[in-house]
């Protein structure tokens, strides 16, 4: 089933020539909400960290999207004026590594973390496996001495409006709602709102597993 015409609009009629890093933050924010639904115990939570000098493009505009209370999807949005230069690119594919590892560091539950580099309409998908601690695409190292493109501009190939795009992106979402659908099969609901191991040292490193296993003794099954 395609866009409804309600997002289609809203992603249509976004500035593309602007260079206000909040111009597809709306966008972005409605079709979040419309994949991943309240019903659901999914959270839509925004986060913006303006630069601290007018003139940089050291910027996060970001959306997390969280399952009862911890993150399983993100997308740093950046304007499209972005794709066509080394260094703003350059520093999206850096932020959003970043944000990787202040997840999996503290609060990732899920065995697979999507986050996806959105420059405009068009996006880079990146993951990272925990059982193998590898976030995919790797990083391009910096050359001492010429100056590398550590994130080329056909690393952002899929446009979000296009029926390849589309399909990638509910791909994405329909994976991550079978991942928290298992969580929830396993009891972490009842975990992380009445177990005692619902401390923040527990509820963030212990594995999905040893979770499920926990609930099940507590429950007597």
């Amino acid at each position: 089933m395609p866009w409804a015409d309600s997002i289609l609009k809203q992603f249509e009629i976004a500035d593309r020539y602007s260079t206000d890093e909040t111009e597809y933050f709306g966008p972005y924010n409605t079709l979040l909400t419309d994949v991943f639904r309240h019903t659901e115990h999914y959270q839509v939570v925004p986060y913006y960290k303006a630069p601290i000098t007018s003139d940089s493009t050291d910027f996060i505009t970001r959306l997390i999207v969280r399952y009862m209370t911890s993150p399983v999807f993100f997308i740093d949005i950046k304007p499209p004026l972005h794709l066509g230069d080394i260094y703003t690119r350059a520093k999206a594919d850096e932020q959003i590594r970043q944000q990787f590892e202040s997840i999996v560091d503290q609060h990732l539950v899920i065995p697979r973390l999507y986050g996806i580099s959105a420059i405009g309409t068009r996006f880079s998908v990146y993951h990272y496996n925990k059982e193998t601690r590898i976030l995919s695409p790797p990083s391009v190292p910096r050359d001492s001495i010429q100056l590398a493109d550590i994130a080329p501009v056909n690393q952002w190939n899929i446009d979000l409006l296009e029926k390849a795009g589309e399909e990638k992106f509910k791909e994405i979402v329909a994976e991550i709602k079978a991942m928290c659908e298992a969580i929830k099969a396993c009891g972490f609901s009842l975990i992380i709102s009445t177990h005692p191991f619902h401390s923040k040292f527990h509820r963030e490193k212990l594995p999905l597993g040893l979770f499920c296993v926990a609930n099940r003794k507590r429950r007597g099954s």
